[in-house]
C-alpha cells in the first residue's frame, strides 16, 4: 500500500469530456500554439544567437508538451469515433481558429514589416543627419 505522501507526489490525472465541435476548436487552439512557437523560433534564429537561442528553449520547453496534448486528443478521438460524419464537427470547429489563426499572421505580417521600415527609415535617417542637402 502507498503511503498517503507518495501518492501526492504522483500526477493526478484530469479527465475531460469534450464535445466534438469543443475537441476541434482545442485542436485549433493547439495548432496556433504550435505555429506561434515556430515562428518565434525560426524569427530567433533570423534575428542571431541571442534571439534564436532563447526562443529554442521556449520551444523545446513547449512544443513536446503540446504534441503529447495533440496526440491524446487525437487518440480520444480515434476511440471515440462512430460515424465518420461526426467527425465535420471537429474539421469544422478546427478550420474556424485555422482561419482566424491565418488572420492573425497576415495582422502580424504587417505590423513586423512596418516596424522593420520604420526601423530602418530611423537607421538612414539618423545616416544623413548633419549631412547638407542637395538643394
Amino acid at each position: 500500500m502507498t503511503s498517503p505522501e507518495g501518492r501526492r507526489n504522483r500526477a493526478q490525472p484530469i479527465h475531460v469530456e469534450l464535445r466534438r465541435a469543443d475537441a476541434g476548436t482545442l485542436l485549433g487552439a493547439l495548432a496556433w500554439v504550435m505555429g506561434a512557437l515556430q515562428i518565434m523560433r525560426d524569427r530567433g534564429h533570423a534575428e542571431g544567437e541571442h534571439s534564436g537561442t532563447e526562443y529554442d528553449k521556449i520551444y523545446q520547453q513547449l512544443q513536446p508538451r503540446l504534441e503529447r496534448i495533440v496526440e491524446r486528443v487525437a487518440q480520444a478521438r480515434e476511440e471515440s469515433m462512430t460515424r465518420p460524419e461526426f467527425e465535420e464537427e471537429i474539421e469544422a470547429a478546427y478550420g474556424d481558429v485555422r482561419h482566424a489563426f491565418e488572420q492573425w499572421i497576415q495582422l502580424t505580417a504587417i505590423d513586423t514589416l512596418g516596424a522593420a521600415v520604420a526601423s530602418h527609415l530611423d537607421e538612414d535617417d539618423e545616416l544623413f543627419e548633419g549631412e547638407p542637402d542637395d538643394e
